[in-house]
């Protein structure tokens, strides 16, 4: 009995082994996550809070005295303060300038000199590099900022050619309100045309007249009376609203009813020759009137007096409204009148006439 007790003092049973083993290994992983949450603790050292992000709102602050980089691009400036964006990231950051910010950019042939910047070369759009400590606004305090000429060159390129497209689009803007105005005055001086025009649509001017004579108590034309009124519908043939006036007189011998039924005998001669033989529409001959004794234009106690009131006066009559001269035709005839500004012709090379076969000569003999 003494023998066998020994034996298993000596020898732990199976089951005892797996317990202890287990136990081993419980104590193995415990002893691992707790290592393992020693190093994901943070470092008690200060580093940037980044905030939920807002375009062209700063969202990263810095604890004071925090010493940080930042390489990226100038979104905006207000006077010493800049914002700041990250490259490739959204993260904006506040950069103050102060009399101890050094503006540097790499000089010399292997770039490993710097060369003194101004401030004021701290425009949007440029990129560069920020070194500083934290300030007490939470802001980056720059104490060294040091940029390329190439990004300073490619931002001066981009202001200017802002510049020059603003300045594009001021010149447009003033040629289209140019020609805006030049329209409406355009569009005014038309419109007190056609009010001017469509007033004086009752209105006639004289164009031009003439008389025919007669013999005493006579209506009947005569060759030279025929003559005259050809002349007259001749010279008025194309006239825009053109009217034929027609009055009638006598001299003062004989009764003045016998003087009145003459002188519109004679009106209506003149207006007969005028509807037959030159096809004059009587529409177009306004109120023809035989007037007697009334408005002699010579003595009645003369014979040459007399012959002169023996007549028939004609008026051609234009309409003024239709014939005035329409501002938009003669604007038109104004362009066309500029000469035409010729682009030289460029003259092709002449190519040689090239021979036929059947212009060759024949080297056989007939």
């Amino acid at each position: 009995m003494r023998h066998s007790t020994e034996l298993t003092q000596e020898h732990p049973s199976p089951r005892t082994a797996q317990l202890a083993c287990r136990l081993a290994v419980l104590t193995l992983l415990t002893f691992a996550a707790t290592a393992s949450g020693q190093e994901t603790t943070p470092a008690s050292g200060p580093s940037p809070t980044i905030s939920a992000t807002d375009p062209l709102v700063p969202n990263v602050s810095y604890t004071p005295g925090q010493y940080a980089k930042i390489e990226g691009t100038i979104v905006s400036r207000k006077g010493d303060a800049l914002l700041v964006r990250r490259q490739n990231t959204n993260e904006l950051s506040v950069v103050t300038l102060t009399e101890r910010t050094d503006v540097e950019s790499p000089a010399g042939v292997l770039n490993l000199e710097r060369k003194k910047q101004e401030m004021s070369k701290l425009q949007a759009g440029l990129f560069l590099k920020v070194r500083g400590h934290g300030g007490d606004q939470k802001e980056l305090v720059a104490e060294r900022i040091s940029f390329h000429r190439s990004a300073l060159r490619i931002t001066n390129q981009v202001s200017s050619g802002t510049v020059e497209l603003r300045e594009e689009m001021d010149a447009r803007l003033k040629a289209q309100s140019d020609s805006i105005n030049e329209a409406k005055a355009r569009a005014r001086t038309e419109l007190t045309s056609l009010t001017s025009r469509i007033a004086d649509l009752d209105a006639y001017d004289e164009k031009f007249s003439g008389s025919v004579r007669f013999a005493t108590g006579s209506a009947m034309l005569t060759s030279e009376a025929k003559s005259t009124l050809d002349s007259l519908v001749s010279i008025g043939t194309g006239l825009n609203g053109s009217l034929v006036e027609i009055a009638g007189y006598t001299d003062s011998r004989g009764s003045p009813d016998f003087n009145q039924r003459l002188s519109q005998r004679r009106v209506e001669s003149v207006v007969a020759y005028l509807a037959s033989a030159q096809s004059v529409p009587l529409r177009k001959i306004v109120n023809p009137m035989g007037l007697g004794e009334s408005n002699p234009v010579g003595s009645n106690d003369t014979n040459e007096g007399r012959a002169l009131n023996r007549r028939v006066d004609i008026r051609i009559l234009v309409n003024r409204g239709m014939n005035a001269p329409d501002p938009m035709t003669e604007a038109r005839k104004a362009r066309e009148a500029q000469p035409e500004v010729k682009q030289p012709e460029i003259k092709q090379p002449e190519t040689p006439p090239q021979v036929q076969p059947d212009s060759i000569p024949s080297n056989k003999q007939p």
